[in-house]
């Protein structure tokens, strides 16, 4: 959907451009819904969706204000009375602008649920939750530049919250707002994480993580009848919770052509899901779909899975999920996920295991040499280094702390700000893309900012209650949970070990090596590449990003690249 206004602006800080600073305004309504209160017409234009709406509009009617008939009336009335602060009161995944006259305010949800983005070009602004209507209302070639450049190879398939990998194309950071009155631009943060001290026992916090996480559950399942269940915690405990109240809860499961014949073990990846998921169905008495995903489709998928996230992202990971939610959105409008809880208690190994957490940098990023060194020599020399280390400090520089933290508490903040800004944000995007292009509505209950709240002020040692990742919400949830599910390993979202994806994916990427005319001998090292294509991905042997992007998946990647920068037009400025 495309926010289609333009409007010319003074100069900001923010954006870094100096702009005309005439007062003229010109502005498309074309897409809003016209609003009118206390004879003043708004136009109003909103993506995603709002929870616990009863709420809402109770507070709503006793300050005057008609019943909402729809969410943009929600919205906008929510903002007439509460201005900026609007969103504290309004719990969902969403974002919004309200337009009226030559003013102009839009906003997202506090923990960044939905993308949205905005272009400044010629003293004109364009917003929209998608790129490419950007670059289409605006008229404006698709171009990766240098910045560009670092972000892919720094950071991809994460990217700095407030950029995307297009030239002049930015993103509205999480928790954040933007602003248009009397000709001038501001962006502004409203929403950040404040450390305040936990004085409850272990047995009053066991009970509170037990109430939110509830709560919330019950909140987003409101409309829905269904969850992804992976047999780990996080689904798990949804899933028993959302069947509790409703008998009729139905389950999803994904697996792949010949894992079980090929899988072996890891220190992030342990154990497969089948087992856990069948003492799921037998605890829960649900009726579960599990989906068995060919190697031939998920490869098939890749391209597919990139258009809908509008750049490269998570490879297969990316392309899996797409096929899920197109297989479940026969039967399912909307699903809950188990996304976000990590980030939220502490559950990636870099929380925890001593070779991770204390390194200071990202720690998902951990082979950034092996990336350069894959580079073509022309773009090897561009300061990723440098980049990643000013973007680190950026993301810390404003972490509260308390005096009574611990150096674990101290850790503990920094992973879970880092995280919620940059490793969430990935997974979010990719949980709204992927689930947007198969027509599936995704929620996600741990993703809710009073159990945020709640579980970041907990002192890292009762959060890791008996030395065990998320320990504080197994706790909370075991009398719901069958034993081998309550303290089963955490495992992450399933990927491919059946060799033959290796052979598919190598077998594209080589294609793609020998057109002369392909963007892969523009960016990688020639020698380098071939190898990489002829070890079907293991003379890479460091994990590209995050946990298990190695191998087969970082083949999957780089022809991601490929298409993206083929099939999008996109030009390269180094």
């Amino acid at each position: 959907t495309l926010f289609p206004y333009t409007t010319l602006f003074r100069s900001n800080e923010a954006v870094k451009k100096h702009c005309d600073t005439r007062r003229d305004v010109k502005i498309y309504t074309e897409g809003f819904k016209a609003v009118q209160h206390e004879a003043m017409e708004f136009s109003v234009m909103c993506d995603g969706e709002l929870y616990q709406l009863e709420k809402l509009h109770e507070e709503l009617r006793q300050a005057g204000f008609p019943n909402p008939s729809s969410m943009e009336e929600a919205v906008l009335y929510a903002y007439l009375l509460w201005g900026e602060k609007a969103m504290e009161h309004m719990e969902g995944a969403y974002s919004f602008i309200i337009r009226k006259g030559d003013s102009l305010f839009c906003a997202k949800d506090p923990l960044g649920l939905r993308p949205i983005y905005y272009l400044i070009k010629d003293n004109c602004i364009w917003i929209s939750c998608r790129i490419q209507p950007l670059l289409d209302a605006s008229d404006t070639p698709a171009v990766l530049n240098r910045e560009g450049l670092l972000e892919l190879f720094a950071f991809g398939p994460s990217i700095s919250e407030n950029q995307t990998l297009y030239k002049d194309v930015h993103a509205l950071p999480m928790g954040s707002l933007l602003r248009i009155s009397a000709g001038k631009l501001e962006i502004k943060t409203y929403y950040k994480l404040s450390a305040h001290p936990h004085t409850d026992t272990l047995q009053e916090t066991i009970t509170k993580v037990h109430e939110l996480m509830s709560a919330s559950i019950h909140a987003q399942a409101s409309g829905a009848q269904a969850s992804f269940l992976s047999g780990g915690l996080d689904s798990s405990l949804i899933t028993s919770v959302a069947a509790k109240k409703n008998p009729q809860w139905r389950t999803y499961s994904l697996d792949y052509e010949g894992n079980k014949e090929n899988f072996k073990g890891n220190m992030y990846q342990v154990s497969l899901d089948a087992s856990f998921i069948q003492d799921m169905c037998e605890f829960c008495q649900c009726e579960h779909t599990p989906l068995m995903l060919s190697q031939q489709e998920l490869c098939d998928l890749l391209e597919d899975a990139m258009l809908a996230r509008e750049a490269p992202g998570m490879a297969d990971v990316d392309s899996s999920l797409l096929w899920l939610c197109r297989k479940v959105a026969e039967k399912e409008q909307i699903i809950l996920s188990g996304e976000c809880s990590d980030e939220i208690f502490g559950g990636y190994p870099w929380f925890y295991r001593d070779e991770l957490k204390d390194l200071d940098t990202f720690p998902w990023l951990r082979s950034t040499k092996e990336r350069i060194s894959l580079l073509h020599p022309d773009l090897q020399r561009l300061p990723y280094e440098d980049y990643i280390a000013k973007r680190y400090a950026e993301s810390i520089q404003d972490i509260e702390y308390l005096d009574t933290d611990s150096e674990e508490d101290r850790r503990a903040r920094i992973h879970t700000v880092l995280c919620l800004h940059w490793f969430m944000q990935t997974l979010v995007t990719r949980q709204v893309c992927m689930g947007d292009a198969a027509h599936l509505n995704i929620r996600a209950p741990f993703a809710n900012v009073k159990l945020l709240e709640y579980v970041y002020n907990i002192p890292w040692e009762m959060k890791f209650l008996k030395q065990e990742e998320k320990g504080i919400l197994r706790k909370a949830f075991e009398h719901e949970l069958p034993e081998s599910v309550a303290h089963r390993k955490k495992n992450p979202f399933p990927k491919t070990h059946n060799p033959r994806y290796a052979e598919l994916v190598s077998k594209r990427l080589q294609e793609r090596y020998e057109d002369p005319t392909s963007p892969l001998h523009e960016l990688f090292d020639d020698v380098k590449l071939k190898e990489l294509i002829d070890t079907k991905g293991e003379s890479f042997q460091l994990p590209w990003y995050g946990q298990l992007m190695s191998g087969p998946q970082l083949l999957a990647y780089l022809y991601q690249i490929d298409r993206w920068i083929v099939t999008k037009h996109i030009s390269i400025e180094k």
